[in-house]
Protein backbone atom coordinates (compact mmCIF):
# COMPACT_ATOMS: atom_id res chain seq x y z
CA UNK A 1 0.00 0.00 0.00
CA UNK A 2 2.88 2.66 0.50
CA UNK A 3 4.92 1.73 -2.59
CA UNK A 4 1.29 2.62 -4.14
CA UNK A 5 1.09 5.64 -2.69
CA UNK A 6 4.77 6.46 -3.32
CA UNK A 7 4.16 5.77 -7.04
CA UNK A 8 1.39 8.23 -7.13
CA UNK A 9 3.33 11.07 -5.60
CA UNK A 10 6.46 10.15 -7.98
CA UNK A 11 4.33 10.26 -10.90
CA UNK A 12 2.70 12.78 -10.06
CA UNK A 13 5.61 15.12 -9.37
CA UNK A 14 7.42 13.73 -12.63
CA UNK A 15 4.16 14.84 -15.02
CA UNK A 16 3.65 18.47 -13.43
CA UNK A 17 7.53 19.08 -13.83
CA UNK A 18 7.44 17.59 -17.50
CA UNK A 19 4.04 19.93 -17.46
CA UNK A 20 6.15 23.17 -16.31
CA UNK A 21 9.36 22.68 -18.71
CA UNK A 22 7.24 22.33 -21.86
CA UNK A 23 7.49 25.81 -22.60
CA UNK A 24 11.11 26.12 -21.23
CA UNK A 25 12.35 29.51 -22.25
CA UNK A 26 9.08 31.57 -21.34
CA UNK A 27 8.98 29.31 -18.22
CA UNK A 28 12.57 30.26 -17.03
CA UNK A 29 11.68 34.01 -17.87
CA UNK A 30 8.80 33.81 -15.94
CA UNK A 31 10.73 32.59 -12.52
CA UNK A 32 13.74 34.46 -12.84
CA UNK A 33 13.21 37.80 -14.38
CA UNK A 34 10.82 39.59 -11.55
CA UNK A 35 13.65 38.00 -9.11
CA UNK A 36 16.48 39.23 -10.80
CA UNK A 37 14.79 43.02 -11.44
CA UNK A 38 13.87 43.26 -8.32
CA UNK A 39 17.51 42.46 -6.55
CA UNK A 40 19.47 44.76 -9.13
CA UNK A 41 17.19 47.50 -8.03
CA UNK A 42 17.99 47.22 -4.43
CA UNK A 43 21.73 46.44 -5.31
CA UNK A 44 21.64 49.55 -7.26
CA UNK A 45 19.35 51.79 -4.26
CA UNK A 46 21.88 50.51 -1.81
CA UNK A 47 24.73 51.31 -3.31
CA UNK A 48 23.80 54.38 -4.00
CA UNK A 49 22.66 55.52 -0.29
CA UNK A 50 26.04 54.27 0.78
CA UNK A 51 27.83 55.96 -2.19
CA UNK A 52 25.48 59.45 -0.58
CA UNK A 53 26.48 58.87 2.87
CA UNK A 54 30.00 58.53 2.22
CA UNK A 55 30.69 54.57 2.84
CA UNK A 56 29.30 54.97 6.37
CA UNK A 57 27.49 51.63 8.20
CA UNK A 58 23.92 51.65 8.07
CA UNK A 59 22.37 50.05 11.12
CA UNK A 60 25.79 47.86 11.98
CA UNK A 61 25.91 47.18 7.93
CA UNK A 62 28.83 48.39 6.29
CA UNK A 63 27.94 48.62 1.93
CA UNK A 64 29.64 45.06 1.62
CA UNK A 65 27.61 43.55 3.85
CA UNK A 66 23.84 44.89 2.68
CA UNK A 67 25.28 44.47 -1.04
CA UNK A 68 25.86 40.81 0.18
CA UNK A 69 22.24 40.57 2.53
CA UNK A 70 21.03 41.88 -1.31
CA UNK A 71 22.21 39.03 -3.05
CA UNK A 72 21.27 36.10 -0.56
CA UNK A 73 17.51 37.69 -0.21
CA UNK A 74 17.35 36.93 -3.58
CA UNK A 75 18.62 33.46 -3.07
CA UNK A 76 16.41 33.16 0.01
CA UNK A 77 13.12 33.99 -2.43
CA UNK A 78 14.34 31.48 -5.17
CA UNK A 79 13.92 28.92 -2.36
CA UNK A 80 10.98 29.92 -0.51
CA UNK A 81 8.85 32.61 -2.45
CA UNK A 82 7.94 30.19 -5.26
CA UNK A 83 4.87 28.65 -5.53
CA UNK A 84 1.66 30.53 -6.51
CA UNK A 85 -2.12 29.15 -5.79
CA UNK A 86 -3.25 30.29 -9.21
CA UNK A 87 -3.87 26.25 -10.76
CA UNK A 88 -5.98 26.04 -7.10
CA UNK A 89 -7.78 28.92 -7.37
CA UNK A 90 -8.68 28.19 -11.21
CA UNK A 91 -9.51 24.90 -10.64
CA UNK A 92 -12.06 25.81 -8.63
CA UNK A 93 -13.63 28.43 -10.11
CA UNK A 94 -13.80 26.58 -13.49
CA UNK A 95 -15.21 23.56 -12.05
CA UNK A 96 -11.84 21.11 -12.73
CA UNK A 97 -12.00 20.31 -8.86
CA UNK A 98 -15.07 17.93 -9.44
CA UNK A 99 -12.12 15.48 -11.19
CA UNK A 100 -9.84 15.42 -7.94
CA UNK A 101 -13.27 14.22 -5.81
CA UNK A 102 -13.43 11.28 -7.70
CA UNK A 103 -9.93 10.00 -8.29
CA UNK A 104 -8.26 8.42 -5.65
CA UNK A 105 -5.56 11.43 -5.27
CA UNK A 106 -6.76 13.78 -2.65
CA UNK A 107 -6.32 17.15 -3.91
CA UNK A 108 -4.19 18.76 -1.27
CA UNK A 109 -1.82 15.86 -2.85
CA UNK A 110 -1.73 16.73 -6.15
CA UNK A 111 -0.84 20.41 -5.37
CA UNK A 112 1.62 19.09 -3.23
CA UNK A 113 3.58 17.38 -5.95
CA UNK A 114 3.18 21.03 -7.88
CA UNK A 115 5.23 22.47 -5.39
CA UNK A 116 8.09 19.62 -5.00
CA UNK A 117 7.93 20.01 -8.95
CA UNK A 118 8.50 23.87 -8.90
CA UNK A 119 10.83 23.42 -5.99
CA UNK A 120 13.22 20.82 -7.94
CA UNK A 121 13.36 23.99 -10.69
CA UNK A 122 14.09 26.60 -8.29
CA UNK A 123 16.65 25.04 -6.04
CA UNK A 124 18.53 24.53 -9.66
CA UNK A 125 18.02 28.28 -10.07
CA UNK A 126 19.23 28.99 -6.60
CA UNK A 127 22.53 26.77 -7.11
CA UNK A 128 23.25 28.71 -10.23
CA UNK A 129 22.33 32.19 -9.00
CA UNK A 130 24.66 31.12 -6.48
CA UNK A 131 27.67 30.09 -8.86
CA UNK A 132 27.43 33.01 -10.86
CA UNK A 133 27.26 35.98 -7.83
CA UNK A 134 30.57 33.50 -6.56
CA UNK A 135 32.13 33.98 -9.94
CA UNK A 136 31.53 37.16 -10.84
CA UNK A 137 32.54 38.62 -7.12
CA UNK A 138 29.23 39.43 -5.48
CA UNK A 139 29.57 37.01 -2.66
CA UNK A 140 32.53 35.62 -1.15
CA UNK A 141 32.43 31.51 -1.65
CA UNK A 142 30.22 30.86 1.63
CA UNK A 143 31.67 28.13 4.03
CA UNK A 144 29.13 24.81 4.28
CA UNK A 145 28.61 25.84 7.93
CA UNK A 146 26.63 28.85 6.61
CA UNK A 147 25.20 27.18 3.35
CA UNK A 148 23.81 24.36 4.50
CA UNK A 149 21.63 25.51 7.17
CA UNK A 150 20.66 28.58 5.32
CA UNK A 151 19.73 25.73 2.33
CA UNK A 152 17.72 23.55 5.21
CA UNK A 153 15.95 26.43 6.41
CA UNK A 154 14.86 28.41 3.93
CA UNK A 155 13.26 24.60 2.10
CA UNK A 156 11.90 24.25 5.39
CA UNK A 157 10.19 27.76 5.03
CA UNK A 158 8.97 27.07 1.20
CA UNK A 159 6.66 24.32 2.73
CA UNK A 160 5.00 27.41 4.45
CA UNK A 161 4.71 29.43 2.23
CA UNK A 162 3.24 26.55 0.22
CA UNK A 163 0.44 26.29 3.09
CA UNK A 164 -0.48 29.91 3.20
CA UNK A 165 -0.90 30.25 -0.81
CA UNK A 166 -2.70 26.38 -0.92
CA UNK A 167 -5.34 28.77 1.92
CA UNK A 168 -5.60 31.32 -0.28
CA UNK A 169 -6.61 29.45 -3.80
CA UNK A 170 -9.27 28.10 -1.40
CA UNK A 171 -10.93 30.87 -1.16
CA UNK A 172 -12.04 31.11 -4.42
CA UNK A 173 -14.79 29.04 -3.31
CA UNK A 174 -16.35 32.52 -2.59
CA UNK A 175 -14.20 35.05 -4.59
CA UNK A 176 -14.00 35.50 -8.66
CA UNK A 177 -10.18 36.48 -7.95
CA UNK A 178 -7.70 35.58 -5.03
CA UNK A 179 -4.93 37.32 -6.61
CA UNK A 180 -5.50 40.70 -4.20
CA UNK A 181 -5.06 37.78 -1.56
CA UNK A 182 -1.93 37.03 -2.86
CA UNK A 183 -0.82 40.33 -4.03
CA UNK A 184 -0.76 41.84 -0.32
CA UNK A 185 0.66 38.82 1.38
CA UNK A 186 3.25 39.19 -1.32
CA UNK A 187 3.53 43.27 -0.50
CA UNK A 188 3.58 42.32 3.26
CA UNK A 189 6.47 39.69 2.80
CA UNK A 190 8.71 41.80 0.63
CA UNK A 191 8.39 44.70 3.41
CA UNK A 192 8.16 43.27 6.54
CA UNK A 193 10.35 40.30 6.13
CA UNK A 194 13.79 42.43 5.77
CA UNK A 195 13.82 41.05 2.04
CA UNK A 196 14.37 44.88 0.83
CA UNK A 197 15.24 46.55 4.10
CA UNK A 198 16.56 44.10 6.85
CA UNK A 199 14.48 44.05 10.16
CA UNK A 200 17.49 45.45 12.30
CA UNK A 201 16.92 48.84 10.25
CA UNK A 202 13.18 48.90 11.96
CA UNK A 203 12.15 50.38 15.33
CA UNK A 204 12.52 48.41 17.90
CA UNK A 205 8.99 48.23 18.65
CA UNK A 206 8.27 46.75 15.22
CA UNK A 207 10.93 44.05 15.43
CA UNK A 208 9.51 42.99 18.41
CA UNK A 209 5.87 42.46 16.70
CA UNK A 210 7.45 40.97 13.90
CA UNK A 211 9.02 38.23 15.66
CA UNK A 212 6.22 36.95 16.63
CA UNK A 213 5.08 36.55 12.72
CA UNK A 214 5.96 34.76 9.80
CA UNK A 215 7.68 37.58 7.81
CA UNK A 216 10.98 37.28 9.34
CA UNK A 217 11.42 33.80 8.33
CA UNK A 218 10.52 33.88 4.69
CA UNK A 219 13.72 36.44 4.17
CA UNK A 220 15.87 38.33 7.40
CA UNK A 221 16.66 34.96 9.20
CA UNK A 222 17.79 32.33 6.01
CA UNK A 223 19.82 35.65 4.86
CA UNK A 224 21.53 35.70 7.64
CA UNK A 225 21.99 32.34 7.77
CA UNK A 226 23.66 32.00 4.84
CA UNK A 227 25.76 35.03 6.09
CA UNK A 228 26.43 33.61 9.43
CA UNK A 229 25.27 36.44 11.15
CA UNK A 230 21.75 35.54 12.30
CA UNK A 231 20.73 36.23 16.22
CA UNK A 232 17.88 34.55 16.39
CA UNK A 233 17.65 31.41 17.95
CA UNK A 234 16.97 28.23 15.70
CA UNK A 235 14.99 26.62 18.30
CA UNK A 236 12.62 29.47 18.21
CA UNK A 237 12.51 30.33 14.66
CA UNK A 238 11.24 26.33 14.12
CA UNK A 239 8.70 26.55 16.57
CA UNK A 240 7.58 29.64 15.43
CA UNK A 241 7.21 27.90 12.02
CA UNK A 242 5.99 25.10 13.37
CA UNK A 243 3.00 26.99 14.86
CA UNK A 244 2.50 28.94 11.62
CA UNK A 245 2.63 25.68 9.81
CA UNK A 246 -0.82 24.50 12.29
CA UNK A 247 -2.62 27.82 11.77
CA UNK A 248 -2.54 27.61 8.46
CA UNK A 249 -3.01 23.98 7.52
CA UNK A 250 -5.84 23.94 9.82
CA UNK A 251 -7.33 27.42 7.87
CA UNK A 252 -6.95 24.99 5.26
CA UNK A 253 -8.64 22.16 6.44
CA UNK A 254 -11.59 24.42 7.91
CA UNK A 255 -11.82 26.55 4.55
CA UNK A 256 -12.07 23.51 2.48
CA UNK A 257 -14.29 21.70 4.29
CA UNK A 258 -17.14 24.61 4.14
CA UNK A 259 -16.44 25.51 0.62
CA UNK A 260 -16.52 21.88 -0.96
CA UNK A 261 -20.40 22.35 0.77
CA UNK A 262 -21.08 24.66 -1.03
CA UNK A 263 -19.41 23.77 -4.33
CA UNK A 264 -21.76 22.77 -6.88
CA UNK A 265 -20.18 22.77 -10.18
CA UNK A 266 -20.56 20.08 -12.70
CA UNK A 267 -16.79 19.95 -14.23
CA UNK A 268 -15.16 21.37 -17.19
Amino acid sequence: MASHEFAKWRTTIASSLARQMTYKVDFFLMLIAPSIVFVSVNYTVWRSIFTLRGDAPIGGFSMDEMLRYQCWSLIAAFLIRSHRSWDLSEDIRMGRITAFLLYPFDLWKFHACEFLAFQFVQIVMAAIAIITMITIGLIPLPPLTCLIPGLFFSLSVSALWFLFEFAFGLVAFWLEETWILRFVFNLFAVLLSGAFIPIELFPQSLQAVLRYTPFPLIASLPVHLFLGSNVTPLPFAFMMMAIWMAIMTLASIVTWRRGIGLYSAAGM
